[in-house]
């Protein structure tokens, strides 16, 4: 059986004959297919079994977090997003799609926090930007990521003008604006681009919004 199971990583076909005391590896391959075919509650079922038999890998603990976002259960996808991380889970793919997955479910906290870890691994730099422009579409999402931008890191300065191709105006000046007032240490000199090409596309309403915090001019 621990043949069959170590056979079904590289033939998934196997994870449907393996019982589930010996489902290490099967489990894991039969919550994929659970979620490619939409049955999140059965993938969150067999992530638990998964994490029961081989706790210790970050990619038990992602796929948990995937069938947590799509049941909806936030408190246990950020759990096992964390513990993934503490073990050090920085796959950009896993990311984004833990990302995607959080904002079709409306888990704007979940989102913003995996769209940040996308950022801070400086790959898929377009796909992030897209799901951040979706992100700030709301003040959920806005306030959500404000919080991440006004967190410590080294990633934050470098999305300031690059954002602003993706989301309109309004939405990633004010995300800016709430992040500043939060304190965030953003770069100045690119917040001061960021205003001078807002007022170059007459964008003064934008421009007001960034006259604020440490890097009010």
């Amino acid at each position: 059986m621990a043949q069959l199971d170590q056979q079904s990583r590289l033939s998934p076909g196997y994870a449907l004959l393996v019982p589930d005391a010996f489902s290490g590896n099967a489990a894991r391959e039969r919550s994929k297919l659970a979620l490619q075919l939409g049955q999140p509650e059965v993938a969150l079922a067999e992530a638990r079994e998964q994490i029961a038999l081989r706790p210790m890998p970050a990619e038990s603990l992602s796929l948990l977090a995937l069938a947590a976002i799509e049941t909806g259960n936030s408190d246990i996808a950020q759990e096992a997003l964390g513990a993934a991380s503490r073990r050090g889970w920085r796959e950009p793919l896993a990311q984004y799609a833990s990302g995607e997955a959080a904002l079709n479910q409306g888990l704007e906290a979940v989102a913003a926090q995996r769209i940040a870890a996308l950022f801070a691994t400086g790959n898929l730099r377009k796909p992030a930007y897209t799901l951040l422009a979706r992100l700030v579409e709301t003040s959920e999402g806005r306030e959500a990521f404000a919080e991440r931008l006004a967190a410590f890191g080294r990633w934050q300065s470098q999305i300031v003008l690059g954002a602003a191709d993706y989301a309109t105006a309004e939405n990633w000046s004010s995300t800016i604006a709430m992040a500043l007032d939060q304190g965030a240490k953003l770069n100045c000199d690119q917040v001061h681009r960021l205003a001078e090409r807002y007022r170059r596309a007459n964008r003064l309403d934008a421009v007001a919004r960034l006259q604020t915090g440490a890097c009010r001019s």
